[in-house]
């Protein structure tokens, strides 16, 4: 039995469904991302584990109990807002203790757990002071400790670091990783930054409309999607409509060029689309792996990789290679060969 069980939960709005058919377990200390595009049912699907909606069907048991129905000052859970909630008229240390004095723990073992907590999150010398007075990464840290206070069974994040700076945002969400690992404690984390989803998570629930469309480790997620939807949504990917020339020996034709795949494929003659990652391509012919010629439509720097772009037989693939001091890049309308293993590419399903 897993720790945190959610059976098939669905919620209707009226005759809109905000989320059908949400079916996981998550096992005790496990960080757990649901992750998708806005208006995909992830927030509502935490509200519902939290206590804040009311599932029109479905069931939650956490540790064997049956949660569904109950308030959620009864859950034994743990919620940290996108908006950090905290009480201006309250020190750091008073927000942190709140649901401590709630629960009837005398003042000093308050501020004794309080102080403990702030340890924790790097802030110890912030107890007297407050929320107007830290910046927003404090303050995000100190609704974590809050939350963390009552020391719930399950900790639920609601895109805490959307409203942060990207340097801020990396910085902290190690920190949430750390916390959570060295608490061990059973952790939800709602977001739409793919990013933050891999880098934090031991597994990743990709949501699309309200329905699950795979659950899996981020390397899995990333490297053989299910879906569609999956797959465009997780990282950059390029796409090739191709014919199926021999199903048996998995060689298909983009335009005049051929491109051999890992067999079996559909049946011979018909269109398939044909997707492959951005890092799998590089730049030049390559004995053993399939070789395409195209022209350079254009050279993006990104920092760490550069995307060149190249028109190949009616589809433009990007190909990101590795930036280094001494790389010497292709122009404009230059006619190159680019390069990926079989193994690299794969047919892409068209239904999610």
């Amino acid at each position: 039995m897993a720790f945190l069980e959610i059976d098939q939960l669905h919620k209707q709005f009226g005759d809109l469904p905000a989320v059908s058919g949400f079916d996981v377990d998550v096992e005790q200390g496990e960080f757990l991302s649901l992750l998708g595009p806005s208006g995909c049912g992830k927030t509502t699907a935490l509200r519902m584990i939290a206590g804040f909606e009311r599932p029109t069907s479905g069931t939650i048991h956490l540790n064997g109990r049956d949660i569904t129905n109950q308030p959620p000052n009864r859950r034994h859970i743990g919620m940290v807002f996108q908006s950090y909630a905290l009480f201006p008229n309250m020190t750091v240390a008073d927000n942190v203790g709140f649901g401590l004095k709630l629960k009837g723990m005398t003042p000093a073992d308050a501020r004794r757990r309080a102080g403990e907590l702030l340890e924790l999150i790097q802030l110890p010398d912030k107890g007297g002071s407050y929320p107007y007075q830290l910046s927003g990464g404090q303050q995000q840290r100190v609704a974590l400790a809050r939350a963390l206070a009552i020391e719930p069974q399950v900790l639920l994040l609601d895109e805490p670091l959307s409203a942060l700076d990207a340097k801020i945002r990396v910085e902290l969400r190690a920190e949430i990783r750390r916390i959570q690992q060295q608490l061990h404690i059973t952790t939800l984390y709602v977001t739409h930054d793919q990013e933050e989803a891999m880098s934090l998570s031991d597994r990743v629930v990709v949501m699309n409309k309200g329905f699950i469309e795979q659950v899996g480790p981020p390397f899995e997620i990333y490297n053989y999607p299910r879906t569609a939807f999956v797959a465009h949504f997780v990282g950059q990917l390029n796409v090739m409509p191709v014919r199926v020339v021999d199903a048996a020996a998995g060689r298909v034709a983009l335009g005049e060029q051929t491109i051999i795949l890992e067999p079996p494929l559909a049946a011979n003659g018909q269109a398939v689309t044909l997707a492959v990652r951005p890092e799998e391509l590089e730049l030049g012919a390559a004995e053993g792996h399939n070789n395409l010629r195209g022209l350079v439509e254009s050279v993006n720097f990104l920092g760490s990789i550069v995307r060149v772009r190249v028109a190949v037989d009616g589809a433009t693939l990007s190909a990101d290679l590795f930036n280094e001091r001494l790389l010497t890049l292709p122009k404009a309308g230059e006619a190159v060969t680019i390069n990926f293993p079989a193994h690299a590419a794969w047919v892409l399903e068209e239904q999610g």
